[in-house]
């Protein structure tokens, strides 16, 4: 491929109302979050690109952390960061997002069992072209982008009413938190809705044509060719 330029006991009752309430109103946090991100060269690096890939669980300093790393690197065009994370932090998610579209980084989940869900797929939408400032997210034909809703941690009490509006508003706040970030990256609230559509015990992943929607770039795995997402008006194959 072309480098890129770019159970509860007693309480049951209370949990299943608290739960038809809160449906799936936000995405896990902390999910599988066991190590640090490794950061290395991508094959993709060129002289006109710094490739940076990107892999592991997300944690709390990763931004930071990946930020330094990149402040090392030789100036080029185009920054890319290859993503593959099974998720972690959602707070953490969104603070690299917010890097990579504020230092107009391009976010590609690309590569055979490559997988980026959960906190990943939310750092991911951060993804932003350096020359058009637009946003700027390539998706392999057959890597993974997964979404998942909001678990609550249950304990063996019983729940009262108080319990359950604690938990609405948690739950508010992170759908709120949420919102906030995908617009403040240029995200479609589509991306949101994707998130709380997904089952709580399971992953939901995105189709390559849902993404094209979305405006997300799918990078055929077999031919190399990029395809331009649907919403995308000027555009600019970039390889």
């Amino acid at each position: 491929m072309r480098d890129f330029l770019v159970s509860v006991g007693g309480s049951r009752s209370w949990h299943c109302a608290l739960a038809g309430i809160l449906g799936g109103a936000a995405m896990l946090i902390g999910a599988n979050a066991s190590r640090a991100l490794e950061f290395a060269k991508h094959p993709a690096d060129s002289a006109m690109v710094n490739a940076i890939e990107v892999k592991g669980s997300i944690e709390t300093g990763d931004a930071v952390a990946l930020q330094a790393y990149i402040a090392k690197l030789p100036h080029k065009k185009v920054t890319v960061v290859y993503l593959n994370s099974p998720g972690g932090s959602l707070d953490e998610g969104m603070a690299l997002g917010r890097l990579f579209h504020r230092a107009r980084i391009r976010t590609a989940v690309i590569g055979k069992d490559v997988v980026c869900r959960s906190a990943c797929s939310t750092a991911f939408l951060g993804g932003r072209d350096s020359e058009t400032e637009e946003p700027w997210r390539a998706k392999g034909s057959t890597a993974r982008l997964g979404f998942h809703s909001f678990e609550i941690d249950w304990e063996d009490k019983e729940y009262t009413a108080q319990d359950m509006s604690n938990a609405i508003a948690r739950t508010q706040k992170i759908t709120l938190a949420m919102a906030d970030y995908m617009i403040e990256v240029g995200a479609s609230l589509e991306f949101l809705h994707a998130r709380l559509r997904a089952p709580v015990d399971s992953m939901s992943y995105m189709s390559n044509e849902e993404a094209l929607s979305l405006g997300i770039y799918i990078a055929n795995d077999k031919t190399g060719e990029l395809i331009t997402p649907a919403r995308v008006k000027s555009p600019r194959a970039g390889w």
